[in-house]
């Protein structure tokens, strides 16, 4: 199991102590509830995720004593629910094809594009978070994702847990900002009542957490967490307060 105070653990397994300082800056800036740890060498990594199993682990290519790729098949081996994002700006992905399909492996070329590496954790973080038993999963979003289209069959229900999100609406060549979603609200709820499509596109506006609901799960999750039914008559009473605002006034 992943555990540590019940935060998101990430491993560096990079070898080099600036090159942890950036990446530890962009996760602790990006992420919240996180415990970021280093490894000095493959060995040094190995010996610290027996201890602790991360969530994440960022391994170099050049890391000395255990190759990244000696490494990488080793946390494989231990069947844990472990993202891997490998620091390469040349490795062949033929090395573990079936991982990269599936979103367990990733490869960063470039460890300078902060946004890339941004994608690349809330992948990884996403990964992590799946699970075919569980109801509900967490859902990270990079700035800038689209989490909802205008149009699309809603599927799921989401509560941000952190971050911050527009609805937004096309209308020819401009788009008409809609309103924003905040921490403790629900976003794609009118779907899920209506049992229309989705009336419009939202996107974040920065890291973002979600939980992340199937539609046909919501009432009996609902029924299970009062808290839960507390947020969604919160996020309605919002929406109906912004409606009646932009309603023209009757002569």
């Amino acid at each position: 199991m992943n555990t540590l105070e019940g935060k998101r653990v990430f491993l560096l397994a990079t070898g080099d102590d600036k090159l942890n300082a950036r990446i530890e800056g962009v996760i602790g800036a990006n992420f919240k509830n996180i415990s970021v740890y280093t490894a000095t060498d493959g060995l040094d990594a190995q010996f610290k995720i027996e201890n602790v199993i991360p969530h994440v682990v960022i391994i170099s290519s050049q890391i000395p004593k255990v190759s990244a790729v000696s490494l990488t098949r080793n946390i494989l081996d231990r069947k844990e629910r472990v993202g891997i994002i490998i620091l390469s700006p040349d490795q062949e992905l033929e090395d573990f094809m079936d991982e990269v399909v599936t979103g367990q492996v990733q490869y960063l070329a470039n460890i300078d594009n902060s946004n890339l590496l941004i994608n690349q954790l809330s992948r990884s973080l996403n990964w992590v978070s799946h699970s075919e038993e569980a109801i509900y999963r967490i859902k990270f979003l990079a700035p800038n994702e689209v989490l909802i289209k205008d149009g699309e069959e809603g599927r799921f229900v989401y509560i941000v847990r952190s971050g911050r999100m527009k609805a937004c609406k096309k209308q020819g060549d401009k788009e008409v900002l809609l309103g924003y979603i905040e921490p403790g609200e629900f976003v794609g709820e009118m779907a899920y009542i209506n049992g229309e499509l989705r009336s419009a596109d939202v996107i974040s506006l920065s890291t973002t957490e979600l939980i992340e609901i199937p539609s046909q799960s919501l009432d009996s999750i609902l029924f299970s967490k009062p808290s839960w039914s507390k947020a969604l008559m919160k996020t309605l009473s919002k929406r109906l307060k912004v409606s009646n605002l932009k309603q023209p006034a009757e002569n």
